[in-house]
């Protein structure tokens, strides 16, 4: 709690000013606590069931607050949250019912998976982030920016460069907002979820019925990716794949469309856990892409859909259909459009996606779902999928969901064996944080502990936080794999003195794919003179997710003693899809003529490599390409002829795409006083992005100077973010 403490008074102190919350205090006493905050319309429309539902908490011997107000603020909710984790009963998380004002949070975006929107242009509410990390993560400090004039729900903060520059939430947190829809009682939907929970938490329910779905384009398609997730979650839940369990694997192409089998799936009872990989939108499951075939008829039908979507609205039809007919040497008739086909095509393209309709009055079931997606978590729209899932009438408990874009190649299983260890999905879902992602529903459901039954696991998350001699009799071989991998995390976080060792051990030896990407995870944090050489057997792991964070890693550190091994990499992993993607995107970060001696040497090395000779030429090509548009980059930054918006731009690029050679010239700008104030800052949070680069001593000593002399004072506080961001790893 040490953590919390300083921060303690200077919250509480403009709460005081304001009027105080009706608090109902726990009705018994429990290690941790939990508390439901609902804005006072919405209980005075519900206050039975959410009586109802914190008294079953407290059966279950979870003692629970309950806070009514008209909530005008996010900062009274914070310091209660902070008041009652340091309390001698620490929270253990929160739920939020109804109008609960949402934090929009700018300025963080490193914090996020994938979301990189201008902050300069467009709206702030679609440029800054809904995120509830302002008030499960007490440790983040903001600054109060400004309330939405239109919606005045949405509160925008700027992260402070004072504050912390990760996420380490120590309690975990949901939201229950009914939908608002046309001609529905959004009380009555209230009401019967909440009953719906109620009956749930009466249950004694194990995890023995799981499914996992894969969606059209979601990880390039790699069957390498989905397979290997197969094996991992095997070794995480290995219960669950224990005869009379039930555990199935749904890809888009299992049947076409695939959607109503998707729904029929949801509806099927007795279903505990669905985890959804896909892309996504508020309201929309991207399910489903054209029909596969090599049969003639079903190319033809494709390339026809395909052409009427490019030439219907568009403002010259007759100019477009030529185009396509001189460009695809295709017949003029099948780019016909007209009035029963574009009908026909709306009919089939909504076939082929769940839209946020289909799931009105649908009884969906599986008592947890994941949506590793884009938006389908945007709980501060009026609906969003992951909402519409709880308020169906079926069983659907809690979901998770992202509130803007995420990425692709993230860690979406992390952890979750720990659901079989009897641990709440709050207390899971706490553990996999970014900026965008949220639980939607009862963040205390739990299933059975079958797997680690002589143990309290989710108190312990809480009440032995600090306790390193716990977690170090957890890290065993004989430890569930999730457990084993929540320990590692504990104990890093915890500063453990030989935590490397520990890390390097597990990677070189664990058995468990899940326990050794958590090594190789934590360790790239921890500037261990190792670390090449742990990102070399990792590129040769036999779990895919491990080559491709390796991948991925091997890039964000930019050391010239990673090219052979990615070139290696590269050579021998070409046919796994998305490894192959990030090794060469990770290549071009890389001195470019140091690379192609590699790529020469490499391809050399390996004569028996299908067309080598082709496949390097390519690859010597984006080399020699990279260091011709990094010219132009710079060239273009510096010129003040051009347009500002697009030199500012530039800049940002390097958020993205971290050239290690490059950090000497962004630095040197940083610290021009001719320069452009605006753009100097736009250096100084771009290479705030190189957080493990081997350029981190220069871009430290780079904010000592600035910060230490007389300059600017948005450039002092970029540089003070900065240095915090590369002091957080």
């Amino acid at each position: 709690m040490k953590r919390f403490s300083i921060l303690l008074l200077a919250v509480l102190l403009p709460w005081l000013a304001e009027a105080a919350p009706r608090i109902t205090c726990p009705g018994v006493k429990s290690p941790t606590t939990f508390a439901i905050f609902v804005d006072s319309r919405s209980y005075a429309a519900a206050a039975q069931e959410i009586d109802d539902y914190r008294a079953v908490l407290e059966s279950e011997g979870l003692g629970t607050y309950l806070l009514v107000d008209e909530w005008a603020s996010p900062e009274p909710i914070r310091a209660e949250i902070v008041r009652m984790i340091a309390d001698r009963a620490p929270l253990e998380g929160v739920v939020f019912i109804g109008e609960i004002p949402i934090p929009m949070i700018r300025d963080a975006q490193h914090l996020t998976s994938a979301f990189k929107a201008s902050q300069d242009r467009g709206e702030w509410s679609s440029s800054s982030v809904p995120s509830d990390r302002y008030y499960d993560d007490p440790a983040l400090q903001f600054e109060f920016l400004r309330r939405d004039e239109k919606n005045p729900l949405f509160f925008y903060y700027s992260l402070a460069p004072e504050s912390p520059q990760y996420i380490a939430s120590p309690i975990y947190s949901a939201r229950i907002r009914p939908p608002k829809r046309e001609g529905v009682d959004s009380d009555e939907l209230l009401r019967a979820y909440l009953r719906k929970v109620v009956s749930a938490h009466r249950e004694a329910n194990a995890l023995d019925n799981l499914f996992v779905f894969r969606g059209h384009g979601y990880n390039s398609e790699a069957l390498e990716a989905w397979s290997g997730e197969q094996i991992s979650l095997r070794e995480q839940l290995p219960g669950l794949f224990a005869p009379g369990n039930k555990v199935r694997f749904y890809d888009f192409q299992s049947r076409w469309p695939m959607k109503p089998y998707l729904l029929e799936k949801m509806e099927q009872p007795d279903v505990d856990v669905a985890l959804c990989h896909h892309h996504g939108a508020p309201t929309m499951q991207y399910i489903t892409g054209y029909r596969n075939g090599s049969d003639i008829n079903t190319s033809i039908e494709n390339i026809r859909l395909f052409l009427r979507s490019k030439i219907a609205g568009h403002k010259n039809p007759a100019e477009r259909t030529k185009y396509f007919v001189e460009q695809y040497g295709v017949p003029e008739a099948w780019c016909e459009v007209n009035d029963s086909l574009l009908v026909a095509d709306s009919i089939f393209n909504h076939m082929m996606d769940i839209h946020v309709e289909d799931l009105y009055d649908r009884a969906l079931n599986p008592r947890f779902v994941m949506f590793d997606a884009c938006f389908n978590g945007s709980f501060y729209e009026d609906d969003c999928i992951a909402t519409s899932y709880i308020f169906s009438p079926g069983q659907t408990v809690v979901t998770q969901g992202n509130t803007v874009n995420a990425l692709q190649d993230k860690w979406p299983d992390r952890y979750i064996g720990l659901l079989d260890c009897g641990v709440r999905v709050g207390q899971w879902a706490c553990h996999t944080h970014y900026l965008e992602t949220h639980l939607i529903g009862d963040p205390t459901y739990r299933f059975v502990n079958r797997a680690l039954p002589s143990l309290d696991l989710g108190a312990a998350l809480t009440t032995r936080r600090a306790d390193n001699r716990f977690w170090l009799r957890l890290v065993d071989h004989d430890m569930p794999a999730d457990v084993e991998a929540i320990a590692l995390r504990r104990l890093s976080e915890n500063g453990y003195p030989a935590i490397c060792d520990l890390l390097y051990d597990r990677l070189s030896n664990s058995p468990y794919g899940s326990v050794r990407l958590e090594a190789l995870t934590l360790l790239s944090s921890k500037h261990d003179p190792r670390f090449i050489e742990a990102l070399r057997m990792a590129s040769n792991d036999s779990y895919e997710l491990v080559r491709r964070m390796a991948a991925m890693l091997m890039g964000d550190c930019g050391d010239e003693r990673l090219i052979p091994i990615a070139v290696e990499a590269l050579t021998d992993d070409d046919l796994s899809a998305r490894v192959r993607f990030q090794l060469e995107n990770s290549l071009s970060f890389f001195n470019s003529e140091k690379l192609s001696a590699a790529l020469k040497a490499g391809f050399a090395a390996k004569p028996y490599l299908y067309e080598g000779d082709k496949r390097l030429a390519v690859l010597l090509r984006r080399a020699g390409a990279v260091e011709s548009r990094l010219e132009e980059t710079f060239a273009y930054i510096v010129d003040t002829t051009k347009k500002f918006s697009r030199r500012k731009s530039e800049i940002n690029y390097f958020r993205n795409y971290p050239h290690h050679d490059e950090v000497p010239r962004l630095i040197a700008l940083a610290e021009d006083p001719s320069f452009d104030p605006e753009l100097r800052v736009a250096a100084v949070e771009a290479l705030g992005w190189f957080t493990i680069s081997w350029q981190r001593p220069a871009i430290e000593a780079m904010c000592s100077r600035i910060l230490s002399s007389d300059q600017p004072e948005a450039l002092r506080k970029e540089a003070l973010k900065t240095q915090n961001r590369l002091k957080s790893y």
